[in-house]
């Protein structure tokens, strides 16, 4: 709680300091954003391994599975970048402080205008240099397949023509008896207090990150949304049922 309190209010004091410096308050976000991952990962015993080419330059968007907000400390943790999240998320007391504070976008996925106010927010972040990255299934899952991906998630990047990067995630639990899919994965509404406190419980966990060899450049986004899932699927190690 202190260490998400601590980096939400850095963003906060950012924008009281240095008003009108959008492009500036965007990326100190973003830069808040990775080093809270880093921490709640050290905290929550996550080691994190990767592999493929991690993207570390310009701006880019980054396309993942999406399993638990646990991915959120993950790819959080790597790179410093915006999210676009379900629109739950803004009022959690503890994952919502610092997604709000760090610039997080939130969309409602069920309804259409809803996605076409995200997509212009998410334009106008890549226009202020900020890197972003999404969820395109739309919701997260049990980890035994990857949902095909929604091409109008992944306009704003086509219109942009910037590299978008695909990311597989997985998760493991060595000493624990209890599958990863019932302990790190949440799905289905599943409540957050209750699960928080099983995750937290766990010895240790560790999440795999695949990365792609090379990005994916379109104006098309349905040819985006098609390779990105392609890269994802092909990269994917499905997670431990039982």
């Amino acid at each position: 709680m202190a260490a998400t309190a601590l980096f939400a209010a850095i963003p906060a004091a950012v924008r009281l300091l240095a008003p009108g410096r959008r492009s500036f308050h965007a990326k100190v976000g973003a830069t808040a954003c990775r080093a809270w991952g880093r921490t709640l990962c050290a905290i929550l015993s996550i080691r994190r391994v990767v592999e493929g080419r991690l993207p570390s330059e310009g701006v880019f968007l980054v396309a993942a599975n999406h399993l638990s907000y646990v991915d959120i400390l993950v790819l959080g943790s790597l790179y410093p970048s915006v999210f676009l999240a379900k629109r739950e998320i803004a009022s959690w007391p503890v994952f919502g402080w610092i997604a709000r504070g760090a610039g997080t976008l939130f969309v409602d996925r069920e309804q259409g205008k809803d996605v076409v106010r995200a997509a212009r927010e998410m334009s106008d972040r890549i226009a202020l240099g900020v890197s972003l990255t999404i969820f395109p299934e739309g919701r997260s899952t049990r980890g035994t397949a990857i949902l095909p991906f929604q091409a109008a998630l992944l306009e704003p990047a086509a219109r942009a023509g910037i590299p978008c990067w695909s990311a597989s995630i997985s998760y493991e639990t060595p000493g624990s008896a209890l599958a990863p899919s019932a302990t790190v994965c949440w799905y289905d509404s599943q409540n957050f207090p209750r699960h928080f406190v099983r995750l937290a419980g766990l010895p240790r966990v560790v999440a795999r990150v695949r990365f792609a060899g090379d990005p994916v450049v379109s104006q098309d986004r349905k040819t985006l949304a098609r390779e990105l899932w392609a890269q994802t699927t092909a990269t994917f190690i499905p997670v431990r049922q039982t």
